[in-house]
């Protein structure tokens, strides 16, 4: 049978709807794999929830060529707070994503991150049941680490928590710091919701040669204030995680000579 008047005008015409936008566009492709998971030495800075328990951690991890990871684990879960070694496994998954696993204390987590071009993990979630935790990654050189890497301006801009009243209540706060020799003046302006508090703080570093380090400071109240840190080998700046029972922060301070270029990426 031919085709009746309608459909020829129909076959007309629609070509021309489609070519001005008129019709939507055909479903894009997907997208390419990028490049295998990258071997390299990492920093991992993560927040969230695990079973309504605020979680925070810094993971400083090296991902091997023959698909293995071994690193150093810091974590606030709640009011404590522990260290621990860990290994685990990574594999790639399709659309640039990897899938991880990492064991620890007789625990294991799983988690997916979602690669760059080049294969380097940039961002990653937690993948089990109750566990709402998403981390931002970080590029981290082998050259050993030293207080010096900080000399200058220090900024940053964090969210955290305090514990009063018996719950935790969301605080954010902003910093300037001057760094010099593993020693640190600053200044803090930090909300708690129905106030703000201004202070200055002193203080100083000490900074292993795998670029873990311990920040002690103290503000212009007395007040003491202590931190587990892992200094960026490439003097982009430091992530810290607070060790103190009330105060719940993790935090990336970015050092102001690497502006011109995203933080932790090469």
């Amino acid at each position: 049978m031919l085709p009746g008047p309608h459909f020829l005008v129909a076959a007309a015409i629609l070509p021309l709807l489609a070519s001005t936008g008129m019709l939507p566009a055909a479903r894009a492709a997907e997208p390419q794999d990028c490049s295998a998971p990258r071997p390299g030495r990492y920093v991992v800075m993560g927040d969230g929830v695990v079973q309504d328990e605020p979680l925070a951690r810094i993971l400083q991890e090296t991902w091997k060529p023959d698909g293995s990871i071994s690193g150093v684990r810091l974590e606030r879960r709640g009011r404590s707070y522990k260290e621990v070694a860990y290994t685990g496994r990574f594999r790639p998954l399709s659309l640039c994503r990897a899938a991880i696993e990492r064991s620890y204390n007789n625990e294991t987590s799983t988690s997916q991150a979602v690669l760059d071009r080049t294969g380097r993990p940039r961002y990653s979630l937690g993948t089990l049941p109750g566990v709402v935790v998403v981390s931002r990654w970080f590029d981290q050189g082998s050259n050993p680490c030293t207080a010096s890497l900080l000399d200058g301006s220090v900024l940053s801009m964090q969210q955290g928590r305090s514990w009063r009243d018996g719950q935790w209540r969301p605080n954010a706060m902003i910093q300037q710091e001057r760094w010099n020799a593993g020693r640190v003046e600053g200044i803090s302006i930090t909300s708690y919701g129905p106030s703000i508090e201004e202070s200055t703080y002193s203080g100083s570093i000490s900074v292993a040669a795998d670029c873990l380090a311990t920040v002690q400071e103290k503000d212009s109240l007395g007040v003491p204030f202590n931190y587990r840190a892992v200094v960026l080998s490439d003097g982009s700046g430091y992530l810290y995680l607070q060790t103190d029972p009330n105060e719940h922060t993790v935090g990336f301070l970015e050092h102001q000579r690497t502006t011109a270029s995203a933080p932790g990426q090469r």
